[in-house]
Order: structure tokens, then sequence, then C-alpha cells
């Protein structure tokens, strides 16, 4: 019996360069942890099987935490990102001196970039020789979002010579900003990873450290030219994410995200949270909206000509002095009575650069949850219009509008979310800030989980979109699709524990391949070997590890038996070749009746009633 599950639909599309089409194959977050672990068999055997290259898509969207100005109004900021998938104008790449690109983020990019990199970078061997260390060369981006992509050659670490690494790590990045900064290559943002700690075994946080360190003091020193704006310093792994952040605070001081509000730890009586969605962190905090050090603050005026009035207006005007009175009494002249309006002022004596006033008309009262939607709506328009990176909400509408605690806290987060994704990566900090003595301090509660939910809503649509995933990459779409058959296959084994291989090479299979067989006990599987309606198949069970484990031993021996048997068969005048095909075909089918049992491991053995069929295609 064959096992069906419906899986996520996978993308298909087709390269504008060339006749190379591609197949995206969404896949869980456990399935990709259990294959990133066997990434390497995983693509020798699909180009192998199929014709066609695969790329092992790494997690998540985008998730920047850091960043900050520096000089001329330069960005630096640190990313969790997929580079083969980060949005930069210049991609870095960790090269060789060879410019091979047989390994790790120079592979992922390759294979994502198609065959013109690689060409590229073959052209420039052939021309200019060997890189040294320090060195780049620039390819095109091919199928990548870049423009560029920088290759450059870091040091590898010896300890022995740990002043010289840090110069010759420190000359690459400098190499870098200086193509990226040169106006004539029309560089607006660069990625950088964290070159040499991989294979090259540069320690991590004193590599974090060296990079972070040079572009500060190359920001600081170098002339800087108009169009280059943003340093991205992008990698996938926490660690060192963590430890890039870490120099970043040390050598540049705190982000500008998380330096704008303090924010208490949790505990029973406040629950801070966030989220970041398509570059918009959406934060809860207590405190007094008067305090707020973002670039706007948002004022609710109950009375239309004096900001005295209201517990809110009236501490912001206390804070902010006179003439925050007088310059908004200035701006109401120029609006007609009787409409809702939204007035920036300054903040004068306050923490932040400026009031946003929403001033309410009688027609807000009248329809409360459209008046308090347009509200938030037209506050997040202007933080856009005036390109402002940060706005403080109290929580407004609980007065005015006489809404529930409830409504409000739904309408405003669903306005904040609905402008992530309408406006995706705008850098906004958006914060929720509840009064200290708010006595419904389940209000605080429920902003939470509120943003959980719609959080974990949101990561369920994301990642189908944008989660782990495997890229196939080949010239005949029906090979992708075969290819896309034999992946789901695989992906069944995490719920079921089981799957069968249905290939009649398995009749060829010599003694020394059957031992070999026998020998995969050893991944704590059990295999049954037997013909079904004249098939030959193998049902393996156990974990799912250790059954993709059998399963690309298994494949890649079929994929030599099959290989060998069409070389001698080749070699054979045709006649024979159809005598033996025949005589062969019937022995095995007798011989494989007795459906051997070649091991069985007791603890592996699950139920069958959840069996996948693994149709074994031609290599």
């Amino acid at each position: 019996s064959c096992f069906n599950m419906t899986f996520p639909q996978a993308s298909f599309s087709k390269s504008l360069k060339d006749t190379e089409e591609s197949l995206t194959i969404p896949i869980s977050k456990e399935v990709y942890e259990i294959l990133m672990r066997r990434e390497s068999c995983l693509c020798d055997l699909i180009e192998k099987k199929f014709g066609c290259m695969s790329l092992l898509k790494s997690i998540r969207c985008p998730l920047e935490v850091y960043r900050k100005s520096l000089k001329e109004r330069i960005e630096i900021s640190v990313w969790m990102d997929d580079m083969t998938r980060h949005n930069a104008d210049a991609l870095v790449n960790a090269a060789n001196e060879h410019l091979d690109h047989t390994g790790g983020l120079a592979l992922a990019l390759v294979k994502v970039g198609g065959p013109e990199i690689k060409q590229e970078s073959k052209c420039y061997i052939d021309r200019h020789g060997t890189l040294t260390t320090g060195q780049i060369a620039v390819t095109g981006g091919g199928r990548l979002s870049c423009k560029k992509v920088i290759h450059t050659v870091g040091p590898r670490w010896s300890a022995n010579e740990s002043e010289r690494c840090c110069h010759m790590l420190e000359t690459a990045i400098i190499n870098v900003l200086k193509y990226v900064n040169a106006p004539e290559n029309n560089i607006k943002s660069v990625a950088i990873p964290a070159v040499s700690s991989g294979i090259f075994g540069f320690p991590l946080d004193l590599c974090a450290h060296v990079i972070v360190r040079t572009i500060k003091n190359f920001v600081e020193l170098a002339p800087l030219f108009g169009w280059f704006k943003e340093i991205h310093l992008v990698n996938i792994a926490e660690p060192t994410v963590a430890a890039v952040k870490k120099a970043c605070e040390e050598l540049l001081g705190r982000s500008d995200i998380n330096s704008l509000q303090e924010i208490p730890p949790a505990s029973a009586n406040c629950l801070p949270d966030s989220i970041t969605i398509n570059g918009l962190c959406l934060h809860i905090i207590r405190g007094h909206i008067e305090d707020q050090q973002t670039a706007v603050i948002v004022n609710s005026v109950v009375m239309n000509d004096d900001l005295s009035r209201g517990n809110l207006s009236g501490a912001i005007l206390e804070k902010a002095g006179i003439s925050l009175q007088k310059e908004f009494l200035f701006e109401l002249q120029k609006f007609p009575p009787y409409c809702e309006k939204f007035i920036l002022t300054k903040g004068y004596n306050l923490a932040c650069k400026s009031v946003l006033h929403i001033v309410w008309s009688s027609q807000s009262s009248s329809d409360s949850r459209k008046g308090l939607k347009t509200a938030m709506s037209r506050c997040l328009l202007k933080i856009q219009e005036y390109q402002l990176p940060s706005i403080s909400f109290p929580a407004i509408g609980t007065g005015v509008l006489t809404l529930s605690n409830d409504e409000v806290a739904d309408i405003m987060i669903d306005e904040v979310l609905s402008f992530a994704k309408e406006h995706p990566w705008k850098k906004t900090d958006v914060y929720f800030v509840i009064h200290p003595n708010d006595s419904y301090a389940y209000k605080v509660k429920h902003l939470a989980l509120t943003i959980r939910s719609r959080s974990d809503r949101q990561a369920e649509i994301e990642n189908k979109k944008t989660g782990p995933a495997i890229e196939l990459i080949g010239n005949c779409y029906e090979k992708l699709e075969a290819a896309k058959i034999w992946i789901e296959d695989i992906m069944q084994v995490q719920e079921s524990h089981l799957i069968a291989i249905e290939n009649n090479h398995i009749f060829n299979l010599s003694k020394r391949e059957h031992a070999e067989l026998s020998h995969l006990q050893r991944f704590g599987v059990s295999i049954l070997e037997e013909v079904v309606g004249g098939k030959a198949r193998l049902e393996i069970q156990g974990p799912p590890g250790a059954i993709i484990d059998a399963v690309f031993v298994i494949e890649n021996l079929l994929c030599y038996v099959q290989e060998n048997n069409r070389t001698k068969q080749e070699e054979l005048p045709q006649s024979e070749v159809d005598h033996k095909l025949n005589m062969n075909q019937q022995s095995n089918t007798v011989a494989k009746k007795a459906n051997i049992i070649l091991g069985c491991i007791s603890r592996s053995v699950v139920s069958k009633t959840r069996e996948v069929i693994f149709r074994s295609t031609q290599c």
C-alpha cells in the first residue's frame, strides 16, 4: 500500500538568462536539519540520479538584530540570513586562492547564482593567476539578486602568526570596502560574512572584532562618496550572528533598534514582547509616553484647541513646555474645523524629536473602530512620509472612542502588521507604550498574547514562502519533477519511519552489494528484500535519520549497478543482449521470490499501515 500526504506546492521558475529551469520544494525544519548533515551526499545523489543540481536552502525570513548609523549616514547592520537570498547590491564570498568554489558559502553562491559565476571566476584566474590572501576578484551575480559578487581570500588561521592573520583579514575587508565605495561601481549596499571563521579556522570572536573594527576605521577615516550607504554583516549561524552583534555593541555602541527603549525583563505583571516582520519591529513596553526617545510619539487630543485637557495630552504638554501648545495652535489654524486632524510638531523639552497629535472629530466616535483604524494607518504613513525610524503609541481609543481594551489591542496590532506587509523592508520600530499605573494589567498580557498568535500565523505563512527548502536546477522539467517526487518520498520518513524502494536493478545486486546491504544494520535499520508483482523491492524501517542514510547508500549502489550493466550491454551484440536480459530476468524473479531478510533489528520495526513506497527511478 502507498502512504500519501499533501505537500506544499513546489514553486517553478525559468531563468531569463538561459534554458535552465528551477523548482523549489518546501521542507519542514526537522527534515532540513536531517538533510543538512547529509547535504554533500544528497547533492551528489540527485545529480547522479536526475542530472540536476540541488541546493539545500536554510530557514527563516531575514532577521535584523543590530543597526547603527555611522558617519555620513552610513548604516551598519547585523543580519541572520541566508547569504544566497540576502538583498544587497554586492555579496561578499569567502573564497580560496583558486576561486574554485567547492564548499561552504562559495559553493552555495555558485549553485544559486548559476554557472556564470564559476565561468567568470575561471576566466579571472586564467587571466590574472591565483589570488593572494587579502585580494579580491569581482564577478557578476548570475541568478542571484545582487549586482556583483566580491570574492575575497581571507587568511588561514595560525596561532603562531595571529598578528599577521588579523592584518590580512583587515586587508581583505578594506579591499571590499574600497570597491563598494568607488562611485563608478554604483554599489549602494554590501553584505559581508564572517570571512575566514569557517574552514580557515579564524577564532570567531576575534574574527568578528577585526571585521567590525576595520569597518569602523574605514568609515571614520576614508573619504566617503554619496552612493554607498549600507553595510550588512550577514551570517546564517546563530553563534556567528551573536559574535558579530557583540563586536558591534562593544566597538560602535548600542543598537539604534534597541537603545531607543529599555524593555524590562518579563514578569508576571509585565509581559513585554516583540516581533519583526518585513523589517518592521513591533514592541510592547511599560512606561510614560512623554518619556519615550523614539523619533515621534503619538498624542491623543480630546479638546480641539487645548492640549492640557486629558491625562495623556496634559502629561505631554507639561513636560514639553508651552512652546508645544503654541506650535500646535498655529498648525491647527491651517485645517478646516470638524474634521479629523493629524498635526506634527517639534518635541521641544521631550526626549523625542516630534509629536504627532491626533485631533479627533465627532465622526470618529460615530464609527469608533473605523476611526481607530484610520488613525493608526495615517500615523504609520506619516512616519514613512517623513522617513522617521521609530514611533511610540499610547493605548489610544479606550477613552474618546469608548472602545474596549480587546478591541483596541486587536485593531492596533492588525494595522501595524498590515502596514508591515504592505511596505516590506521599511526599517521601522513601533512601540506600544502601556502606562505603569494602568489598572488594566491584563491589557499588557492580552497585547503580548495577541502578538504571539499573530506572529505564529505570520510565521506559518512566511515559512511556505521563505522557510527551509530544496531548490533543484536543471535543463529538463520532467527530471526536476521526478527528483521532487523522490525528495517528497524521503520527507515522509519523518512521520512513517518506513520506506520502500522499488527498482528492478535490485535483481542485479551481486554478493558484494548484498553484503553492503547487510552492513546497514549498523545504522539501526531493518531491511526486507522481496518481490511484489514482479517488481524487486527493499523495505527499510528505523529512525528517520538512519533510514535516510540507508536510502542514500542503497541508491548509490543501484546507480552503480545500473551504470555497470549499461556498460556491459553496450559491449555485447544486440542479439546476445536480448537473450541475456530475458534469461537473467527469469532466474532473478524465481530467486527473489524467497523474500530474503537481510537484517532485522526488532526495536526499529514499526507498523506498515503508514508505509511509503519509494519508487527509485533510473539514475
